[in-house]
């Protein structure tokens, strides 16, 4: 099939202006047009004025109903009675993916009151992957600063179904200031809790109750619209039979106009709503010229019609014509704009439309498709043409649609979908297209096993090697044309490859070789991809417990960052830097960065990314070490809560390390369990055995030691023993301090110092003073065991000295009684000492302890979980199990042999049963409902 972009026929409607070439589209921001004038609704008019100072406006009822009928009446009785501003929003399965769905949400408030975006909207396709936690919040700043009133109106909701937009939207309503109402309008029911809402009298519900049409307006729109008489009895079959159903009401009413006698009509079908329905439009579709008929099945394919796009899907050039004569007959097509450009067909006429195209003509359906996605393509509506040409299975033209966004624009906004999109396609098709596989490993880094990251870099390489050869074989034949395998592309690989194996494996070893790779084939103005290639060198030399190596090389490219204006490398940088100053006891200098970080990450004009969730984790545990164990433990439930929304699976383990830390350091035992428990899930979700010994390590043999389970702390050991030491020295020292600890809670003092003695004088060398003062702490309890008194002092008089001036606490306190002692007699044997006020901090912090006996903790009351009240189905069992082991949507799709849209329409039916806003919740829920076991 000739796959070459159709040049546009006719004029297209103009889209939204843009900073990028896929702009979004204008019609919907509109409220739909209608074509005929139906009859006043005054008493629901009056419900939804009612919802005006309430936080949300749900409509919820079945397709046909007259819900964005009703609120496109609504909204322009509020442009003209009230001078209310309403911005309108009608969705549809494009936008569901978080950055879709809130690009149009903030365009559309943007355009209603200017300035209200957080973010700049000519810029917004250029931002790559925002955290929408940080917007929504400055967004709800913006409206708590607004005096004018202003709706928002989202209809076709049920087109929703991704986790992540439910919980935001949640998070938006939770906090919303009373200058703005939601309006809500979905064909299902609320896929997150109403329950605060109604608590609070915040929402107005219209219900089907509400929204059927009364005996009075059924005859009104028989008579007055429909211009039809019909006796009060047959009105009152209509009633009986269709029970205030508008679609059914308007069908009818054509078939009626048509000549159906009333009678012969409704009990033509006794059966269900959804036969009489079926009957209804055949009655319709039947009464139509053969042109018309074609022209209604064959254009319900595109979610919009213009003159230009109907031509081309339908190969003909009188396509406006036809819109004008569907639009007059009534057969439910809706202009979109003023002008009449642009026009959709009513969702429940278009989805049966669909269906008859489906049984009457199945061969056809997939050339229609083509036919739209080749008119996208040639109006570079990129986006649009990747969707029809997924729905036409033309596999290898979509991915050369996808292959046309440059390498540099393939994670901003507009292309959130790309990884779906890739889902969609054979993986043989992928596999054959380097850049493909490529972009689809990169954007899996921080969200999938890395095992299935590392096997799509590896698809990447060895479809870059396939494609050299043919292209070496048919060099005499291609010209001047650029290659489509550039040896950049082979760079860029490589440069993911280092970024895996520093990050994720702690190899320094093959991080510098593939970073030397990646240096010798990219381009000199791949600036940005080289300071990438910088921030893996770094992450090797963390690796070891270096960072001399690093810092230098990392300062001579700050300024080339800054130039670049990047504010996610930037955020990155920032953040790498922060680990190594703590590491180096530079705790106030780490501070400072994280300030700096924050405040780039956060600027308006800028990229709020993911990145944010690592600073607040970086002064959680900041906060952590000086004793500000509530600030502390708020920033890190603020971290987590951003990593989850946006989904950076790669972060939460060290979130969930920092939370069970504060519990401990509080001897909040219960909690410090449950933490642990999301992190044990976590890392089963996001293996790395360099990234669990590097986090989470030592705090876990803490918690075992505190909660007395000195069999389970063995049996760690012992499993540590028997596998391959890491290659990581720094993950190596973490794994041994954390035997140490066992070693001293079984009084085995020499044995501890065996283990210590080496790895202190390693620190010392590389000056990492935080490792450093943490086994000197251990050290002064192994020499008290041996009661080697004198070095107990002089090591525990330097440790303070080391604190002191960077504030050290945690450190000391967490350590418990014995250091108290042994802090006490240093103070009496030298009370003239230099670091004196500091030694009176630490002993205060003691003092503040919480008491906490083993026998209070038998006497907490046990809360028993509360049984669902909408239990899961089997099915939701089956997937629920999955999710447990950490299996990704694909993976379940394979092992029940479904469709990945089957699973995440499970899984969304899951989370709103256990009242869960993620994975890592609901599984924690399930196993405390008993659904899962423990060891799951």
């Amino acid at each position: 099939m000739d796959h070459i972009n159709q040049k546009p026929q006719g004029n297209a409607p103009e889209p939204v202006p843009r900073a990028s070439s896929d702009p979004l589209l204008v019609t919907k921001f509109l409220p739909p047009t209608l074509s005929h004038e139906l009859i006043a609704r005054p008493r629901l008019l009056a419900l939804l004025n009612a919802g005006l100072h309430r936080r949300l406006v749900f409509i919820s009822a079945a397709a046909g109903f007259g819900k964005t009928t009703l609120l496109a009446s609504w909204v322009r009785s509020l442009a003209s009675g009230h001078h209310l501003p309403a911005a309108w929003v009608s969705l549809d399965a494009g936008d569901n993916a978080p950055v879709q769905f809130w690009t149009y949400v903030l365009t559309a408030l943007e355009q209603c009151q200017p300035g209200l975006s957080p973010l700049p909207v000519a810029s917004l396709s250029e931002i790559p992957q925002p955290s929408w936690q940080a917007v929504l919040t400055a967004l709800v700043n913006n409206l708590a600063r607004q005096r004018e009133h202003l709706v928002l109106v989202l209809d076709n909701y049920e087109e929703m179904t991704e986790p992540t937009i439910h919980a935001q939207l949640a998070f938006l309503l939770e906090h919303l200031p009373p200058t703005l109402c939601v309006v809500v309008a979905t064909q299902t029911g609320s896929p997150f809790s109403l329950a605060r809402l109604r608590a609070q009298a915040q929402i107005q519900e219209l219900r089907t109750k509400q929204l059927r049409a009364s005996r009075e307006e059924i005859t009104t729109f028989l008579c007055n619209v429909m211009d039809l008489r019909l006796t009060e009895q047959e009105t009152r079959e209509v009633d009986v039979r269709l029970q205030g159903w508008w679609a059914g009401i308007r069908l009818a009413a054509l078939s009626l106009e048509g000549g159906a006698h009333p009678s012969e009509l409704l009990q033509a079908r006794q059966g269900t709503q959804p036969e009489l329905f079926a009957y209804l439009v055949q009655e319709v579709l039947n009464r139509q010229k053969e042109q018309v008929q074609r022209f209604l099945l064959r254009t319900s394919i595109l979610p919009c019609l213009c003159n230009s796009l109907c031509d081309t899907v339908l190969e003909q050039h009188d396509s406006q014509f036809f819109l004008e004569e569907v639009e007059r007959a009534n057969l439910f097509l809706n202009p979109l704009d003023e002008q009449r450009q642009w026009y959709a067909y009513c969702p429940f006429w278009a989805s049966v439309l669909r269906a008859r195209l489906e049984q009457t003509s199945p061969t056809e359906v997939p050339l229609l498709h083509l036919r739209a996605s080749q008119w996208y393509a040639a109006q570079q509506m990129r986006s649009n043409a990747i969707q029809s040409a997924l729905h036409a299975h033309d596999w290898l033209w979509a991915a050369l649609q996808m292959e046309q966004i440059p390498a540099q624009r393939l994670f901003f906004l507009k292309y959130a979908q790309l990884p779906s999109w890739i889902e969609q396609l054979p993986r043989e098709v992928v596999r054959e297209r380097p850049r493909l596989c490529l972009a689809y490993a990169r954007s899996l880094f921080w969200v999938a096993h890395p095992g299935i990251t590392e096997s799509w870099v590896h698809d990447a390489r060895s479809a870059w090697t396939r494609a050299q050869r043919r292209e070496e074989q048919a060099a005499s034949t291609r010209g001047v044309h650029e290659p489509e395998t550039p040896a950049s592309l082979l760079g860029e690989i490589a440069a993911l490859q280092a970024a895996i194996a520093s990050f994720y494996h702690g190899d320094p070893g093959a991080t510098r070789a593939f970073c030397q790779e990646a240096l010798s084939h990219l381009d000199e103005q791949q600036r940005i991809l080289r300071c990438h290639i910088t921030l893996a060198q770094a992450q090797a030399n963390f690796s070891q417990g270096y960072f001399a190596r690093s810092t230098q090389k990392m300062q001579e490219e700050w300024s080339q960052i800054k130039a670049e204006d990047d504010r996610v490398l930037e955020g990155a940088y920032l953040y790498v830097v922060i680990q190594e100053m703590i590491l180096m006891g530079n705790l106030h200098q780490a501070w400072q960065l994280c300030e700096q970080a924050l405040h780039a990450l956060q600027t308006l004009e800028g990229d709020q990314s993911t990145w944010l969730c690592w600073h607040y984790a970086s002064q959680a545990s900041l906060l952590h070490e000086w004793n500000q164990l509530e600030e502390a433990q708020y920033l890190a439930e603020q971290a987590i809560e951003l990593g989850e929304q946006a989904e950076v699976l790669a972060f939460l383990p060290l979130a969930y390390t920092i939370l069970m830390r504060i519990a401990l350091s509080q001897e909040r035992l219960e909690e410090a369990q449950k933490a642990f428990q999301q992190l044990d899930y976590a890392w089963r979700v996001m293996p790395s055995p360099y990234r669990t010994a590097i986090w989470s390590s030592v705090d876990q043999m803490r918690l075992w030691l505190a909660g007395g389970h000195l069999e389970q702390a063995r049996h760690w050991v012992r499993d540590l023993e028997q596998k391959d030491p890491l290659v990581s020295p720094l993950a190596r020292e973490r794994q041994q301090v954390a035997c140490v600890r066992l070693l001293l809670a079984e009084a085995q003092p020499d044995q501890a110092l065996t283990l210590l003695n080496p790895l202190v004088k390693q620190a010392t060398v590389t000056q990492r003073w935080n490792h450093v003062l943490e086994m000197w702490l251990l050290q002064t309890q192994a020499y008290q065991m041996l009661q080697r008194q004198q070095d107990v002092l002089s090591l525990l008089s330097q440790a303070v000295h080391l604190g002191a001036p960077e504030g050290y606490i945690r450190h000391f306190v967490d350590e418990g009684a014995l250091i108290a002692d042994l802090l006490s007699q240093l103070r009496q044997q030298n009370p003239r000492m230099e670091d004196l006020p500091y030694l009176e901090t630490l002993l205060g912090a003691f003092n503040q302890q919480p008491i906490l006996q083993p026998t209070d903790r038998k006497k907490e009351p046990s809360l028993s979980p509360q049984p669902l009240l909408d239990p899961l189905t089997t099915r939701e069992h089956e997937v629920l199990h999955l999710l447990a082991r950490g299996a990704s949507n694909q993976e379940i799709a394979e092992a029940l042999v479904v469709v990945a849209g089957t699973v995440k329409h499970h899984i969304t039916h899951i989370l709103n049963k256990l009242e869960a806003t993620n994975r890592t919740q609901a599984v924690v829920r399930a196993r405390a409902l008993g659904l899962l076991s423990q060891g799951e």
